[in-house]
């Protein structure tokens, strides 16, 4: 999961009066990679997000959307840090690979749902259509 930080990197490269190549350097990130960072065009993982973090004093949650929150959990017989994203669960497990294909099923019965749906619009705007056609 990636995630965009770089207005919030912006703000601590401000408060510290940084250059960019200077952040990018205390961060131990090249200079490019840093720039598209902070302007938003590329996400970073989570670990990175913890490193940045660390290496900048500034509590993770800080950098992290309002509906994210971090915090122990367990599911089953496996234990782990959950990281939580509004009501959607992303478990750091060994086994990522059934975590990838869950998360793969869970997408493909979305996209079904939407088909469905949209299925259903279009036969609702064709009843509309003839229920028109018929009252004049």
């Amino acid at each position: 999961m990636k995630i965009r930080i770089g207005n919030r990197l912006l703000q601590a490269r401000e408060t510290k009066d940084y250059n960019q190549t200077e952040m990018s350097n205390f961060l131990g990130i090249s200079q490019s990679a840093y720039s598209r960072i902070e302007r938003n065009e590329v996400g970073v993982d989570i670990e990175e997000v913890a490193n940045f973090s660390k290496k900048l004093q500034i509590p993770i949650q800080e950098f992290l959307p309002e509906t994210t929150s971090i915090h122990s959990t367990s599911q089953g017989n496996q234990n782990g840090q959950g990281l939580v994203l509004g009501n959607i669960y992303n478990y750091n497990y060994a086994d990522k690979d059934e975590t990838t294909k869950q998360l793969q099923a869970d997408l493909d019965k979305a996209q079904q749902e939407v088909s469905f749906l949209k299925e259903k619009i279009s036969n609702l705007e064709e009843i509309i259509l003839l229920l028109k056609e018929k009252s004049k």
